[in-house]
């Protein structure tokens, strides 16, 4: 666990840092995302699905596109541009990682205005273990925050074209296309009252929808009988709420960023609400939720006459280290406790 708790303290430690001398962000951002990136690249059996890309990149490397049987594109040909010059599977992680630790912190350093928040939000509400688990659908998710600007601008077509180059890593980024337009729209009670209709309604039609879809697409009738189509607890619907609650004050400012950022939230909590239905559901809510790395900086220091920025930063990091300490408790991912390839030795 140590090496958690070093870069974790690490991002804490850009508060001051930052605060006396802002110019250093790209700087911070830089030793962060290094750091980041070997320990990711470094892993050995660290994340449930480790083992599964070791078999998929070496079936790709041994077969061509068509050895790990996937049709996303981007993914299988990530794989072939480390294989086909030698690479294995280490160099394959190595540029795996430099890829999406490239498009997050660049994405921190462009918009957000607290980047040590931003980096210590991407550590400890697990989006680094969840790069270090779901390849391709972090990557996707990745590739999600590159709509951000367009989703600002309202300009619909550049951020679809986006959502289809996420697509190519993993299908469920096409969820992405028509929260593009919800995105931007005003918050308002009919909106938001109208979305949480339509995922009611979804959420007790939900089993029979599911039928139908699997009867239409029979190759994922196997995830009906697997572990992760159980529901699971309420306690896991806590955290995208509590990032609503706290990006409320997003409501009152002007800024056009505004609307993408609090919806992101919204969203993100209707969609979590799913996997108390079907866990494996949960993975529809990632695209949206990646944007709490933006939103709740932006909550914290906007203006309130209520708290302080001061005290709404200091509420938010010990949210941010209890969710952290608790996804520790519960192996969230299978990337706790760390193991690198030193331990390759003694891990069985």
């Amino acid at each position: 666990m140590l090496p958690y708790y070093l870069l974790t303290g690490a991002g804490l430690a850009g508060a001051p840092l930052l605060n006396r001398r802002p110019e250093y962000r790209w700087g911070y951002l830089l030793v962060m995302g290094l750091a980041c990136w070997l320990l990711a690249s470094l892993r050995y059996v660290t994340g449930f699905d480790y083992r599964f890309y070791e078999s998929a990149f070496q079936a790709i490397a041994a077969s061509g596109p068509g050895g790990a049987g996937w049709s996303e594109p981007g993914y299988v040909l990530l794989n072939l541009a480390v294989a086909l010059p030698g690479g294995n599977y280490r160099i394959f992680l190595f540029v795996f990682h430099f890829l999406l630790t490239f498009l997050v912190f660049t994405w921190i350093g462009r918009y957000s205005p607290s980047p040590w928040l931003s980096v210590f939000l991407f550590l400890t509400l697990q989006y680094f273990g969840l790069s270090m688990n779901f390849l391709r659908q972090s990557l996707a998710a990745a590739i999600i925050l590159l709509a951000y600007p367009f989703l600002k601008a309202r300009r619909f077509l550049p951020a679809c074209a986006i959502v289809l180059a996420a697509a190519c890593f993993h299908r469920t980024a096409l969820i992405m296309l028509p929260l593009c337009f919800l995105l931007s729209l005003p918050p308002s009670r009919l909106h938001y009252g109208l979305a949480a209709l339509a995922a009611g309604i979804a959420y007790f039609l939900m089993d029979p929808l599911i039928q139908a879809a699997v009867t239409l697409v029979p190759k994922y009738q196997h995830y009906l009988t697997e572990k992760y189509w159980q529901g699971n607890s309420f306690l896991y619907v806590l955290l995208p709420l509590g990032c609503f609650l706290f990006s409320l004050p997003l409501l009152h400012r002007t800024d056009p960023s505004s609307p993408v950022l609090v919806n992101a939230m919204f969203y993100s909590l209707l969609l979590q609400l799913f996997i108390t239905r079907h866990f494996i559901l949960e993975r529809l809510s990632i695209y949206v939720a990646f944007f709490s790395l933006l939103a709740l900086p932006e909550a914290a220091l906007a203006p309130c006459k209520r708290c302080s920025a001061r005290t709404r930063t200091i509420l938010l990091v010990a949210g941010a280290l209890a969710y952290f300490l608790f996804a520790v408790s519960q192996g969230f991912h299978g990337v706790y406790p760390y193991h690198g390839v030193w331990d390759r030795a003694i891990t069985p």
